[in-house]
């Protein structure tokens, strides 16, 4: 499910919240939704979804499950599922999701790589030619 808007000024619908006038260094690991709303540095692991509010600035590595980026983010990304860069979200450093998307006025410095999901694989099986000999 994506989160809107509105969802990001809501604290009852996070397990981690970090305060606007808050600085946090160091590793953030969680099995739920973390909001960075301050100053967050080092790195952060969750299992859930990963919000970078609009006034947040992050120098760290993401990995989440769904990553959303209103602020700015010095650091790769790695989702799971889906990462959206919103019209005020900056990131510089390289992403990897399955689904991306950056709106307009949202800024992407570094590479992209897609995943691809067990659905989309292609399953085939080798062939192999063979030759009949010819008496």
């Amino acid at each position: 499910m994506s989160k809107e808007r509105k969802d990001f000024a809501d604290p009852n619908q996070f397990d981690t919240l970090v305060g606007k006038e808050v600085v946090v260094k160091g590793t953030l690991e969680s099995e739920g939704d973390v909001q960075i709303n301050g100053y967050f540095a080092g790195t952060i692991d969750s299992e859930k979804d990963v919000i970078v509010s609009e006034h947040a600035k992050v120098k760290a590595n993401i990995t989440g499950k769904n990553v959303y980026v209103a602020g700015e983010v010095d650091g790769d990304i790695t989702a799971s599922e889906k990462l959206e860069i919103l019209e005020t979200g900056r990131v510089d450093g390289d992403v990897t999701s399955q689904a991306l998307s950056i709106e307009p006025g949202g800024i992407l410095k570094g590479s992209s790589q897609m995943r691809e999901t067990e659905s989309e694989k292609p399953n085939s099986t080798p062939t192999f030619e063979v030759e009949e000999e010819t008496k």
